[in-house]
């Protein structure tokens, strides 16, 4: 029995056992279990403690209370569990400990486990981050001997736009950086942002990898630049763009184009080098603190001791620095330069080895750096022999588990991880086992609440692709990884598991380019292409998402699997409609789709194909093609189809019958589709639809009808943080108070509608209703560039106007015409073909910059 434990112990009842906690004794099937009284105390935590992980230093302190045991002794008994219970009965949560999955007799199944939501450790209850904005961890790490450097970035920050913490790989810069953020992310209205950089190997991907970070939606109508430039241009965020220094140039060519166009952006970086921009302070991080030697008063006061204390306390709740041990602990932190990695390295070390073993080892290994190169910074070499050190006291399963994990790019799941590491020599359990081993070691970090992710810090990934390669081991699995995403995708996709989707994108990006670029992967290469697309493309990066189709376009062929060349076709042409690619083509693409889902017999596939290959003829003018599609599309609704697919068939119905003339008759067809959409509450689609009523009323000329149903649908669309819809509503009502000559109304409604329209990015393309406008005020130049750059949007993205923008424009050009004269139009309108947005929301009414009510 436990100590501590009251007189009358439960009982706990799961499947085929019992469990007497007052008899310290366990039953399956009536019969006693061999289990020991260590065994018992342990599985009765685990149970109380059910709703989380328990830590392995917890069991050991409370089930071997006053015993010093070694931590073999837990996993022993863990084993020894799971053979009585079942391999399912307690889970390993590297990095957290060990949680009990059964299910009690008589108590009802946590809903957590089946939409993977774990529970939080104090009261059962989700585990949550707060509606704040921004995207910092909700648990930061300690920040320890780094006080006085936090206070003087957070003042840097706040008198430069940009700061740059600069220092050697595994100093810190990462820790501090993400500590000044935290404290000042009050101050930034708009948000604390931290960017991930180290897993972006291609200067391309550098604006989409900050707008995913930054959960901004670029429509890809644009270049990305001018899209995510025109998002952050009145923005009061701080932006932590961290791992800088293997695309330097480009960052810094980023960086200055985000600072040139942002108001009120602030940025921290960092960086093993300055970026070397005019506007950048330039902050030099020092090793943490060392005592000179083991006499000082007060050890702990300085960085470098009080890390190493910390994290040995961690481990060893028991540990304090006295008289016999305070010199090994200060010749330690000396002897590794102060450097926070290798410091948390040395530190995993020490319950194993004590800190005489620890310290007696880093003699052994240290002598190496006389011989290393000349060349690269002292500190460097330091931390390789720290990594090389480290990995060196690992088994030779630890050891293969290690190197495979380097694969990964960015951060991991626990089932990807398992999955990849499972091999002949190393069966599924123990990879949690191991990999648990190796986040206690600080080889890998767990991050994130309720369910951990983990990734390696860079330079330790790097470090286990070079033991990678020196077993000669780098094909096998790279090309097991690339596997081991395509199945973690197909799962995701299938489970419409959007944000998991979004966090092994480094990883996709990686096995893409392995795969890409190796004649035998080219499945994989399709797969990885395909199967995130719609995500990534619904999320703003579509301009990422058709380059990577439209690369592999020459690798599908019939001999790849069918259901993946159909799924690809259909993507394509999704992604291509709206003019980024020809219509002709989007057409084409999705004729193939359908003959290949029709052949596989998934009919939800085909009617799909269908609907979308009618908006593709309808962007090709052919309203005949389009009504077939739509009509072969309506004849597979028969008994039992599913309603939502009925609704999306009669939301491109009303399109069709739109722009057939055919108004009223649209209005009744998407009336239904909303009954429809409200019956199987999806959200975004009643928004949709209630757009598309607002505009067949405003494009038949029912203006004050338009404007009352667009005023109603800004308010919904504020409230539901829709703010693709609230730009259109916005932007639709001022059309309709425009044409209802309420010019005051339509200007205070552009006031908001202006800073809403940049940060999604449409502002250039609603330009003919804001010129209109314009001209009506009297503002003749500023309408007239308007056009002007409408008119070279027109030209680059080849979507056509609706036809509220064809009227808008008629009317403007007219007018302007009229009271400027021909000549002065064109002047004005070359002007503004060339205008960058920032210049164009200048024009605009005073007040445009102002945050959205």
């Amino acid at each position: 029995m436990l100590p501590g434990a009251p007189d009358e112990a439960p009982l706990y009842r799961f499947g085929r056992a019992e469990l007497d906690a007052a008899a310290q004794e366990l039953t399956i099937d009536g019969k006693r279990a061999p289990l020991g009284a260590r065994g018992v105390g342990l599985l009765r935590m685990l149970i109380e403690r059910r709703q989380a992980a328990v830590s392995k230093h917890e069991l050991l302190e409370k089930v071997w209370s006053g015993v010093i045991v070694e931590e073999n002794n837990l996993q022993v008994q863990i084993s020894t569990l799971r053979r009585l219970l079942g391999p399912h009965a307690i889970a390993t949560i590297p990095g957290r400990g060990y949680r009990f999955m059964l299910p009690l007799e008589g108590e009802p199944p946590d809903p957590s486990e089946a939409n993977g939501t774990l529970r939080g450790p104090a009261n059962g209850e989700p585990m949550r981050r707060a509606a704040n904005a921004g995207n910092l961890p909700v648990r930061l790490p300690e920040l320890y001997g780094r006080h006085d450097e936090s206070a003087a970035v957070q003042a840097l920050v706040q008198e430069h736009s940009l700061v740059s913490i600069a220092g050697a790989a595994g100093i810190g810069k990462t820790r501090l950086a993400m500590a000044v953020a935290a404290a000042m992310a009050r101050e930034c209205p708009d948000g604390a942002w931290l960017i991930e950089l180290a897993a972006v190997n291609d200067p391309r991907l550098l604006v989409q990898s900050v707008a995913q970070g930054m959960r901004l939606a670029l429509p890809g109508l644009r270049e990305p630049i001018d899209e995510l430039c025109a998002a952050l241009h009145a923005r009061r965020a701080l932006l932590v763009l961290d791992n800088c220094e293997h695309l330097i140039e480009d960052i810094s060519t980023l960086i200055a184009r985000l600072l040139n166009d942002g108001e009120a952006l602030r940025i921290l970086a960092t960086t093993q080098e300055a970026l070397k921009l005019p506007e950048e302070c330039v902050y030099r991080l020092s090793p943490l603190s060392v005592p000179a030697n083991a006499q000082v008063a007060d050890p702990l006061s300085y960085g470098a001791v009080r890390l190493l204390f910390e994290r040995v306390r961690a481990l060893r709740p028991q540990f304090n620095i006295d008289s016999s041990n305070v010199e090994a602990v200060v010749d330690i932190c000396r002897r590794l330069d102060g450097l926070p990695l290798a410091i948390e390295l040395a530190a995993a070390r020490v319950p194993m080895l004590g800190v005489m073993g620890v310290e007696e080892r880093l003699g052994e290994r240290f002598h190496v750096l006389t011989g290393g190169s000349r060349v690269a910074p002292k500190r460097h070499q330091t931390l390789r022999a720290a990594l090389d050190w480290s990995h060196a006291l690992l088994d030779e399963n630890e050891r293969a588990v290690y190197r495979r994990l380097g694969a990964f790019v960015g951060s991991f799941s626990l089932e990807g991880a398992q999955e990849l590491v499972a091999s002949e020599d190393i069966d599924a359990w123990s990879a949690l086992e191991y990999l648990s081993s190796l986040v206690e070691k600080s080889l890998v970090i767990a991050e994130g609440e309720p369910r951990p992710r983990y990734r390696m810090l860079e330079s330790t990934r790097e470090h286990a692709l070079e033991q990678l390669a020196g077993a000669g081991e780098t094909y096998t699995w790279l090309a097991r990884h690339a596997e081991v995403t395509w199945h973690a995708l197909q799962h995701y996709v299938k489970g419409r598991r959007t944000e998991a989707i979004l966090a092994e994108m480094p990883n996709v990006r990686s096995a893409y380019e392995w795969a890409r670029t190796t004649p035998q992967a080219r499945v994989e290469a399709v797969a990885l292409a395909t199967l995130p697309s719609m995500i990534v493309a619904v999320r703003g990066a579509v301009q990422e998402a058709r380059e990577r189709l439209l690369e592999v376009e020459p690798l599908v062929g019939d001999d790849l699997p069918k259901p993946l060349v159909a799924q690809y076709w259909q993507w394509y042409a999704r992604i291509g409609l709206g003019g980024r690619l020809p219509a002709s083509r989007c057409v084409d693409a999705l004729q193939r789709a359908e003959r290949m889902f029709s052949e596989l017999g998934r009919e939800r596939h085909v009617h799909a194909c269908r609907r979308h290959l009618a908006e593709a003829l309808l962007d090709a003018g052919d309203l005949a093609g389009s009504a077939q599609a739509l009509e072969r599309a309506r004849m597979m609704e028969i008994e039992g189809w599913p309603p939502v697919d009925t609704m999306r068939r009669m939301r491109v119905q009303g399109l069709w019958l739109a722009k057939a003339g055919r108004t009223e008759e649209a209005l009744h067809c998407s009336a239904l589709a909303l009954e429809k959409a409200q019956d199987t509450n999806i959200g975004r689609y009643q928004l949709v639809l209630l757009d598309d009523i607002a505009r067949f009323h405003l494009e038949a000329g029912n203006a004050h009808e338009a404007a009352e149903r667009y005023s109603a649908l800004v308010d919904r669309s504020r409230h539901a943080q829709a703010g693709l819809t609230l730009s259109n509503a916005l932007s639709g009502l001022i059309a309709a108070l425009t044409a209802e000559k309420q010019l005051d109304e339509a200007e205070a409604v552009a006031a908001e509608a202006v800073p809403v329209l940049s940060r999604s990015s449409i502002l250039v393309a609603r330009a003919d209703i804001l010129s209109l406008l314009m001209a009506q005020r009297g503002r003749h130049e500023a309408a007239a560039r308007l056009l002007g750059a409408s008119e070279h949007f027109r030209a680059s993205c080849e979507t056509p106007r609706d036809p509220v923008e064809r009227r808008c424009r008629a009317d403007a050009m007219a007018f302007l015409a009229g009271a400027v004269g021909q000549t002065q139009l064109r002047e004005w309108m070359t002007a503004g073909a060339g205008a960058t947005e920032a210049e164009l929301v200048a024009l605009l009414p005073s007040n445009a910059k102002a945050s959205p009510r």
